[in-house]
């Protein structure tokens, strides 16, 4: 390590000393630091004082030494230079608009140094550049008192011509060139990042004054100050402790002090820079232990780091249940992380899932909880997403391509579909266990994105008349069909304890055909949304009977021997119709039902069920109007009823009432309770009305007179 920062760090260790030194003494701070010290005489000093810049004062720098007195450094062909015109607009520009947070100035500096680290391991593997015992890292100082903040890197260095070049003016990207020099020596496979041409300008965002000095390995350490305003002062320069890298200190604004902290820089570096390859030090504490694991191959990556991984970025100690940690370079240049949960925190009525997504470019921060990465419907995922190719703006806060960006999504997306699908099929109690937390997230997508409904149909689990226990997939209900069937058929129960009971079940489980049962509104819409699935069209059995017919084969004949007789079936179907408009305004002879005496026929969907059960009479009384009903004519509700409408025609219609309250009933449909309850009670008090007569063993038995037509 470098003999200065060896030396800052013991110092350091003495700074609350510093804290109870007399005011007198800390007006002349090199003094101060020599007597605390012991044997420094003298502070080496940085910044001169020239016109343009009159803004920097003689300043201690924080690495003294402390056993020796640390050279002057001594300034060679200094030289003032204007930005040129337009550098002097984008340089006020960049200070005071495209950054939306002060913070990412640090990100941007620490990208920078990434860079310049990456470039000299770079070096150092082709032979380029001599291999020395100088640690690929950086370190950052921190001065509340001083009000700076200096990040130092080891890495490949500038030389005066390139400081000129690079921070002279702001559309250049030493990055860009590098590469081009590379392609030039016909080298590959260099990651680098500063591509963005202005982020080290994000300094002036906080600082009044930037102080640079590097020093590359073919040239002498050089040193470039600016205020960011007109012009800029570089010379080479004597004295310094610097053996290769670069050392940029801030001189910050008053309203910018809290950037001189160790606890706001720790806070900003873990948020924007954790997972940087290079170590990243905080006044000697080592902050990037984490590594950036989606980087390396998978085969590499134990259990516990990706389960360290988890609990750093989820904030979690619930372990998750699937993973996903691939690399691709088609469409794009993807490296991803991705966790799924075990457990759904929606579920408790908590606030909705928030994104714990975020966008990476090489390792560096490019949005913290990316929402835009994956659908709304998949916001439990978790994890990092890498992309090199992405377009990023100016700032590199945000990027410009939404295409690009579209595409990214979309391969996600699909990716992450495809470990559902994987999973599933390695364990599919696993899955089962885990879809009854997160299966309706999954229904979300389908009712919602038709782009991967057939996709989502194959992770997505239903219930059927087969067996109503067990859940299983669209494919494996394909798998269970009636040869020769044409459609799939589903049904919306009112929960598991009416799934079997419905009328509309009867000529389905006659004919061997399975339904599927649903058990609430979001599963009808996701079926409706999709239409169809390998060819086969989903169908409400509720539909009308031509719709259903092709597959339930022989149609149930009218018996006109037990039934209503066929010359008596219109008149009784035009009195049902008269007795129950407008609610019915059309009666259909079933060819279906055997068991059930009428069911309403036509989808009714479950949210229109939900949404009758909670309006008033005149609204129910109108949404309800012009309903179909099929009759079942060999039913023997019906053919009594039939009989009765002929000779008392007051208890037939208050029968027939109580009946359609029935009908209603069993096809989810609200119906008017109070009105029913007393239908109901006529019904009881009529029934009491018949006598009772003695049997010849003395217990009571009731007896039906005949019914005889009324006055």
């Amino acid at each position: 390590m470098l003999k200065g920062t060896h030396l800052l760090r013991k110092l350091q260790t003495k700074s609350s000393a510093l804290q109870t030194l007399p005011k007198n003494m800390l007006s002349s701070r090199p003094r101060a630091f020599s007597m605390l010290l012991g044997g420094a005489k003298k502070s080496h000093m940085f910044g001169l004082r020239q016109n343009s810049l009159n803004k920097f004062a003689l300043r201690t720098f924080a690495q003294a030494n402390l056993d020796t007195e640390e050279p002057k450094l001594k300034a060679i062909n200094s030289e003032k230079r204007e930005f040129k015109a337009e550098t002097k607009k984008l340089l006020d520009i960049v200070a005071k608009s495209i950054y939306t947070d002060k913070e990412v100035f640090l990100r941007e500096l620490m990208s920078n140094c990434s860079d310049a680290l990456e470039k000299q391991r770079y070096s150092e593997l082709t032979g380029k550049s001599e291999m020395r015992d100088v640690p690929l890292e950086i370190s950052i100082f921190t001065n509340e008192r001083e009000r700076t903040v200096t990040i130092l890197d080891h890495g490949i260095g500038m030389t005066k011509e390139e400081i000129i070049d690079n921070l002279g003016t702001i559309a250049k990207s030493g990055s860009q060139q590098f590469v081009s020099a590379l392609e030039d020596d016909t080298s590959t496979g260099e990651s680098i990042i500063g591509q963005f041409g202005v982020g080290f300008y994000s300094s002036f965002i906080v600082a009044d004054s930037v102080e640079v000095i590097s020093k590359s390995d073919s040239g002498e350490a050089c040193r470039w100050i600016s205020d960011g305003t007109g012009d800029y002062e570089i010379s080479e320069i004597e004295g310094s402790d610097i053996e290769r890298g670069t050392r940029i200190t801030l001189y910050l604004r008053p309203e910018c002090k809290n950037f001189s902290r160790p606890t706001e820089v720790k806070n900003i570096l873990k948020k924007h820079s954790l997972f940087i390859s290079y170590p990243i030090k905080l006044n000697g504490e080592v902050l990037n232990s984490l590594q950036a694991i989606w980087y390396r191959d998978k085969r590499e990556v134990t259990e516990d780091e990706y389960d360290q991984f988890y609990e750093s970025i989820a904030n979690t100690k619930i372990p998750f249940k699937y993973q996903l940690h691939y690399s691709t370079d088609v469409p794009l240049a993807i490296k991803a992380l991705l966790y799924v949960p075990s457990t759904n925190t929606e579920k408790f009525g908590m606030q909705q899932e928030a994104s714990h997504l975020h966008l990476y470019c090489r390792k560096v921060l490019i949005k913290s909880k990316c929402s835009e990465l994956l659908p709304h419907w998949l916001r439990f995922v978790k994890g990092v997403v890498d992309c090199e190719d992405l377009p990023l703006n100016i700032s590199r806060e945000n990027y410009q391509d939404s295409h690009l960006m579209a595409k990214l999504k979309n391969a996600l997306t699909r990716r992450v579909i495809k470990l559902l699908e994987d999973e599933v099929k390695k364990d599919p109690e696993k899955y089962n266990k885990w879809y009854s937390e997160f299966g309706n997230f999954l229904k979300e997508g389908l009712a919602t994105d038709q782009d991967y409904s057939q996709q989502l149909l194959k992770i997505i689990r239903y219930k059927t008349t087969k067996d109503n226990n067990k859940l299983i997939s669209i494919d494996d209900y394909c798998n269970s069909m009636k040869d020769g069937q044409k459609n799939i058929y589903f049904h919306v129960t009112s929960g598991q304890a009416g799934a079997g009971a419905s009328p509309f079940l009867e000529p389905f489980e006659q004919a061997n055909i399975p339904v599927i049962l649903l058990e609430n509104h979001i599963d009808e819409v996701c079926l409706k949304n999709v239409n169809e699935y390998k060819g086969y069209k989903f169908i409400n059995i509720e539909s009308n009977y031509d719709e259903v017919a092709q597959d339930l084969g022989a149609k149930v004949d009218h018996d006109t021997t037990k039934g209503i007789p066929e010359s008596e079936v219109t008149p009784f179907s035009l009195w049902l119709k008269s007795e129950l408009a407008p609610t019915i305004a059309k009666i259909t002879i079933s060819k279906r039902l055997k068991t059930s005496p009428a069911v309403i026929v036509g989808e009714v969907s479950s949210s229109m069920r939900a949404m009758l059960a909670m309006v008033d009479q005149a609204q129910f009384e109108a949404a309800t109007k012009n309903q179909a009903m099929e009759v079942n004519p060999n039913h023997p509700v019906m053919v009594k009823l039939n009989k009765l409408r002929k000779v008392d025609s007051e208890n037939a219609s208050l029968l027939l009432k109580e009946v359609f309250d029935n009908v209603l009933l069993q096809s989810g449909i609200p119906y008017d309770v109070m009105k029913s309850t007393q239908r109901s009670y006529k019904v009881l008090e009529m029934l009491l009305d018949y006598k009772t007569a003695d049997l010849s063993d003395g217990e009571p038995q009731i007896v039906v007179e005949d019914v005889e037509r009324k006055d």
